[in-house]
């Protein structure tokens, strides 16, 4: 894969020291490159969407996106015109339409799953029956509302709004870093200042958003929610300072949440043996929905925003491997095998050398990234080694689901003892996770980055162990959670996301790494922290509510429903990237 600035083919690519590969033969490299120029053609980066076209400065994916949102605002803009009409003219069937429209607009809006595509048709699945819905794809609202239907451009009001929300977040993404039109600066650390902003939310959430939960179970979802958004808050801040002494802990955070992947998708499955088509693909678009229209309009690789394709397949693994043979789920000897069974598979893909590129090669048009300021590094090298960081973690956090229920019960025993003997008992696993939790300190998480990287994969589950005992040692510290750090939780994937455009600033390259700071206010750095987060946070906010909506709308609970929604957002995305492909090799040329 080659970067976006250097085209040439240099003679042979420049392995890292920890990436595992196969033989390095000449025709094999030349093969993969010839499949990423073919693939830039059409659009699509090596290693991710959206190259540039070799006649022009944009990509046909950019293009069809502009122009699906391009329709989605026209169809808007038509949709409350008639709503504004149908409120004027009150009475008489026009205002019928108006309330009926009105009583429908509540309703989640059918919609394409995969492309910038309009609102389709009116369908509720609020619940598992949604219906009998559309019954062919010209049914489909997107379908009537380009035919100029009324009535379902009424009815898809709502929706085309949502679209359109979200079109223009994505431009305003584009205005933000690649245009140029908003300077940048350098960034700089000063540890006093870190952690006095982050102690300083802390103080805020704690005196004004301290709450009490409505269970004292251990692990509930206040308590990982407010777990994710502590840790997101000092992980953000570590970017946007470049805090690099705290990098073996932004390890140790993302293996948390990569742990919470193991642990919530176990939970859920293995408790409501829900392996439906509709909870599967309602999974899959909350992890890749943003991500994936961010790729399209930014030109950027999947694997810049590794957070997602890895929480992407470390879900898959959990999903499939208790998917297969699900009737047995509820048999521990089964289950151990199939954890002993996770565990090997990881070990063989991650640690026997060969295998690893030999299943994850042909992927390499999607899961390839290459740093621009690094265009000789092997193209898997980013996916091996931010897969590879975290490769057993998730295999532990599925173990602790498994034993969720006998910890709980565990700690309601120790609640129930006399009031000394429950000192006693909770002094001597404080003290003993506290000598852990130092020897672990002590042992490895002083090593040096390179080094620490090695024992992570094996030591991580350590101190994650020691906090979660420690957060749930008694039934005060299970009962309270920070609400403002739950509210920062809930947007992980978002604010993860939108800091590489409108926070920080990736210099107007393609696949570059946000090392710079977007800059609004020049001269005052500490009142640009200010501004850039507050509009940072809210359009993070903004695209968080927006996925939820368009996934009810898009993905119903309906197999059928989706199945059409999926169809007719593969042929409008086709259609837009031909469309997009002509303004690109055609109508911009002429323009220059």
């Amino acid at each position: 894969t080659l970067s976006v600035r250097d085209r040439r083919v240099p003679a042979a690519p420049q392995l890292a020291p920890d990436t595992i590969s196969a033989p390095p033969l000449t025709w094999q490299i030349r093969g993969i490159r010839r499949m990423a120029d073919i693939a830039r053609e059409i659009g699509v980066a090596g290693g991710g969407f959206g190259a540039p076209d070799s006649l022009g400065a944009y990509s046909s994916f950019q293009m069809g996106c502009f122009f699906s949102f391009s329709v989605i605002l026209v169809l808007y803009g038509y949709a409350e015109m008639l709503h504004h009409k149908a409120n004027k003219n009150g009475g008489g069937a026009a205002g019928s339409s108006k309330r009926e429209a009105d009583a429908e607009e509540t309703l989640p809006v059918s919609s394409s799953a995969a492309a910038a595509s309009p609102a389709a048709g009116s369908v509720n699945s609020a619940g598992p029956d949604v219906g009998p819905g559309p019954e062919k794809i010209s049914q489909l609202a997107p379908v009537r509302c380009m035919m100029g239907d009324k009535h379902a451009l009424l009815n898809s009001r709502g929706t085309l709004r949502a679209w359109a929300e979200f079109g223009l977040i994505l431009g305003l993404f584009y205005f933000a870093d690649r245009t140029g039109s908003v300077p940048d600066s350098g960034k700089s650390y000063d540890r006093d200042l870190f952690f006095a902003i982050f102690l300083a939310l802390a103080a805020y959430g704690w005196y004004n958003t301290l709450s009490k939960s409505k269970t004292h179970a251990p692990l509930n979802r206040e308590q990982t929610e407010e777990w994710k958004g502590w840790m997101q808050v000092l992980f953000l801040l570590y970017h946007y300072f470049k805090a690099s002494e705290l990098y073996n802990a932004i390890r140790l955070f993302i293996a948390a949440y990569v742990w919470m992947t193991g642990f919530g998708n176990f939970s859920y499955y293995y408790v409501r043996k829900d392996f439906s088509v509709p909870r599967f693909m309602q999974m899959m678009w909350r992890l890749n929905f943003f991500v994936f229209f961010a790729c399209l309009v930014l030109r950027n690789d999947y694997v810049l925003y590794y957070i997602c394709p890895m929480h992407t397949l470390f879900t898959l693994f959990v999903y499939f491997s208790l998917l297969i043979g699900k009737e047995y789920n509820d048999r521990t000897p089964a289950l151990v095998c199939k954890l002993l069974v996770c565990t090997f598979l990881v070990y063989i893909i991650w640690e026997v050398p060969g295998v690893f590129h030999a299943i994850f090669r042909p992927l390499t048009f999607m899961l390839g990234y290459v740093d621009p300021k690094k265009p000789d590094v092997d193209a898997m090298h980013e996916w091996f080694f931010r897969s590879g960081l975290d490769r057993y973690v998730w295999i532990y956090g599925m173990v602790c689901a498994f034993f969720h229920p006998r910890y709980e019960a565990a700690l309601k025993w120790i609640d129930e003892r006399p009031g000394p003997a429950r000192v006693a008992i909770q002094s001597a696993i404080l003290a003993t996770t506290l000598a852990v939790t130092v020897w672990w300190y002590n042992t490895y998480y002083v090593l040096p980055k390179l080094e620490y990287n090695v024992v992570h994969p094996y030591t991580s589950w350590i101190p994650i162990t020691c906090f979660i005992i420690l957060r749930n040692l008694t039934q005060g510290l299970r009962s309270w959670y920070i609400e403002v750090f739950c509210v920062c939780g809930k947007i992980t994937l978002e604010t993860y996301i939108s800091q590489f455009h409108i926070w920080l600033s990736t210099e107007n390259v393609p696949n570059g790494q946000p090392t710079k700071l977007m800059e609004l206010i020049p001269g005052y750095p500490m009142i640009n922290f200010g501004v850039a987060t507050l509009l940072y946070v809210g359009v993070s906010q903004r695209v968080f509510s927006l996925t939820n909506d368009l996934k009810i709308a898009c993905v119903p609970n309906n197999n059928k429903l989706i199945g059409l929604n999926a169809t007719f957002a593969a042929g409008w995305m086709v259609a837009a990237v031909a469309v997009g492909f002509v303004m690109v090799k055609f109508v911009q040329p002429i323009g220059e």
